[in-house]
């Protein structure tokens, strides 16, 4: 019997994606006090609201990543992972539409924040490789 493990693959490549997004700016401020547009990147780093879920989200999928013996386990911790990712996106966009113009700025999105939804997307493959994982362990189960 051999377990296909395409839910690591989903993993690591969810962790690329949020470790990415914690670099590259999520969205761009233009101030609209000044005359001339100035547009200022927003950056992950400089928001501890952004940054505290984000960097959670990543440590989470690398444990997850070693948990593959233990799949029950793995699935919970990744759907912990998911809701995090979820509430990340959730506060990227309040973020960016609510805050910024009460602030007096006008706040767009990056090409970047695509990284979100991304991530949220090879979590929920990596869900379903799991349980089809644990259906074909079930099966070979009652052969026995």
């Amino acid at each position: 019997m051999q377990i296909q493990r395409i839910q690591s693959v989903y993993i690591f490549l969810s962790i690329v994606a949020m470790a990415i997004f914690l670099v590259v700016p999520y969205g761009q401020a233009e101030l609209l006090t000044e005359t001339p547009s100035v547009f200022e990147p927003l950056y992950t780093m400089s928001e501890y609201g952004i940054l505290i879920p984000t960097g959670a989200t990543v440590i989470l999928l690398l444990v997850d990543l070693f948990l593959y013996r233990n799949m029950p386990l793995q699935r919970t911790v990744l759907v912990v992972s998911l809701m995090i990712t979820l509430a990340t996106a959730a506060t990227v966009c309040f973020t960016l539409l609510g805050v910024a113009r009460t602030e007096g700025m006008d706040a767009h999105f990056s090409v970047w924040d695509i990284l979100l939804p991304a991530a949220a997307l090879f979590e929920i493959l990596g869900i379903k490789g799991i349980m089809h994982d644990i259906k074909l362990l079930n099966s070979y189960n009652r052969l026995r």
